[in-house]
């Protein structure tokens, strides 16, 4: 698999070509492993009883928005607003460079952005955003560009943590 940094539209810019003609390849065999690669993923249980277990330590990265982190908006699919808690806010949008390439930062500012978690390569991170779409691209940007051993992405993230209400949660209270 590979990413195609900056996009379709970092592509043309290049000059690079896109065509709809169909491609054909040579029949190949491909076997699929018994078990995927589940060092990357965690679910729940596995969060929620590190969570509860202080000698874990454990660093849970939200991914989201400021808005989401902070409870003050809840997006669809979410049946509350708030965050895992001890989650350390960084937007997966800052190891993008948005406003003009579209592509990852450079490493440095990768290593400025993500130096406030103030963790090592071999700390365990566990990283969740609404429905995981975002904490995956956290998740690949932490592991495959600045060499984290052990990041895991929590796929259900914040919409599956949202409903059980027996799983805790923090929110920044709001007084009017």
């Amino acid at each position: 698999m590979r990413i195609l940094n900056g996009g379709l539209k970092s592509w043309e810019r290049t000059g690079e070509k896109l065509t709809v003609k169909p491609v054909t390849y040579d029949p190949t065999q491909f076997n699929l492993r018994e078990k995927g690669n589940e060092d990357i993923w965690i679910d729940k249980e596995e969060l929620s009883s590190l969570i509860g277990n202080e000698d874990s330590n454990i660093i849970i990265v939200d991914s989201r928005s400021s808005e989401e982190y902070s409870g003050t908006l809840i997006k669809k699919g979410a049946s509350k607003a708030g965050r895992i808690p001890n989650s350390i806010h960084i937007d997966w949008a800052e190891a993008i460079d948005l406003r003009n390439s579209k592509k990852f930062r450079p490493i440095e500012e990768l290593q400025e952005i993500y130096n406030t978690l103030e963790m090592n390569l071999k700390d365990t991170v566990v990283v969740y955003c609404h429905t995981g779409y975002r904490s995956s691209l956290t998740t690949f940007v932490l592991r495959e560009l600045m060499g984290f051993e052990n990041v895991r992405n929590y796929d259900g993230s914040w919409v599956e943590w949202s409903y059980f209400d027996e799983l805790p949660y923090e929110k920044d209270s709001i007084m009017l």
